[in-house]
């Protein structure tokens, strides 16, 4: 085919408005993984639509792609793709998301400025506003802390009754805050009073902004030293993965039911104990999220039984059951 008769060659009629109604409904059930290559193709095919750009900002938000949804919110501003304000909404949630909290006062503190604002927006905007210039100063004290008023807000994050209440503080943690929040962390990632999943979301927060930083971490009386940036690049990890995959060979036909049961409790277990993980053997973990899986649900399973061919014993089975179970009951905050 000469390069004339490639040229020639067009998208099918309505292909952009399927995929992005295809996408859309995905978004709408939450499906963000399944959205956002649909997304992408429709913008491949319209790159200036702001229900393509729209989409892909939320699909990429709600992955963990703030960055990425950043320079599409800032492409729609540029442009002029859409409802202005709207938009702008969008990017500074964008921006408070990545703790990009001075870049989005200035921003919206300019636009005020030049602009009056439609009443439909003014509130919303004026919020937006005050809380990226608290967050600011709240920035400021932290930058200036040293080690003993650190220590002392360790002391008041224990004291927090209410998991969740930590979980919130953690989240706050950013890029620019990370290194200046060090011995905080230390703090938390040693403490035994601290519940497992805080420390897995910490470190996962850690991870998520790629800083080159060493923490020692305990966790169900173990401890190591991790390294977050190379955490970051090493996970998801081969052996959970292959448990997940023979829990899908064994179950997908037979009971999918009881597959989902068990891919939901083979990962929490992994979140938990993030991360440690609870060993190399394959099989013998396979078999043991399939019978706590069926304990669950109410089923007999005979973990008194070892694999014929030997990998692993009844009694290394009982343990690993137990294990899964100890977990599972501090799984739920």
């Amino acid at each position: 085919m000469s390069n004339e008769q490639q040229n020639k060659i067009v998208a099918f009629p309505l292909l952009k408005e399927r995929l992005v109604e295809k996408a859309t409904d995905h978004m709408q059930h939450k499906q963000f993984q399944e959205a956002l290559p649909l997304f992408e193709q429709a913008y491949e095919l319209d790159n200036k639509h702001h229900e393509i750009l729209l989409g892909l900002v939320i699909c990429h938000v709600e992955l963990g792609d703030a960055g990425i949804a950043k320079e599409l919110c800032e492409q729609m501003l540029k442009e002029d793709i859409g409802d202005y304000y709207h938009n702008l909404q969008m990017y500074l949630m964008v921006l408070i998301q990545l703790g990009h909290y001075h870049e989005g006062y200035v921003t919206l503190q300019a636009v005020i400025q030049e602009h009056k604002l439609p009443s439909e927006h003014a509130e919303q905007l004026y919020q937006l506003l005050e809380f990226c210039k608290n967050r600011m100063n709240q920035e400021q004290v932290i930058e200036e802390q040293t080690e003993e008023e650190q220590l002392e807000q360790f002391k008041l994050f224990t004291a927090l009754d209410n998991i969740q209440d930590q979980l919130e503080w953690v989240h706050s943690l950013k890029t620019k805050r990370i290194e200046k929040q060090r011995f905080f962390l230390e703090q938390l990632f040693s403490s035994e009073a601290v519940h497992p999943i805080v420390k897995t979301v910490a470190l996962k927060t850690v991870m998520e902004e790629e800083v080159d930083i060493d923490f020692m971490i305990t966790k169900f009386g173990e401890t190591k030293k991790v390294n977050a940036l190379q955490l970051q690049r090493t996970t998801p990890y081969f052996f959970a993965e292959q448990v997940e995959a023979q829990l899908t060979e064994k179950l997908e036909h037979e009971n999918p039911t009881l597959l989902q049961v068990a891919v939901e409790i083979w990962q929490r277990h992994l979140f938990i104990t993030f991360p440690f993980l609870p060993g190399d053997n394959v099989k013998l973990w396979t078999e043991a999220v399939y019978a706590i899986s069926l304990m669950m649900q109410g089923e007999e399973s005979d973990a008194a039984v070892a694999e014929e061919d030997g990998s692993f014993s009844a009694a290394e089975l009982r343990k690993a059951i137990k294990e899964l179970k100890e977990i599972e009951e501090i799984s739920f905050i």
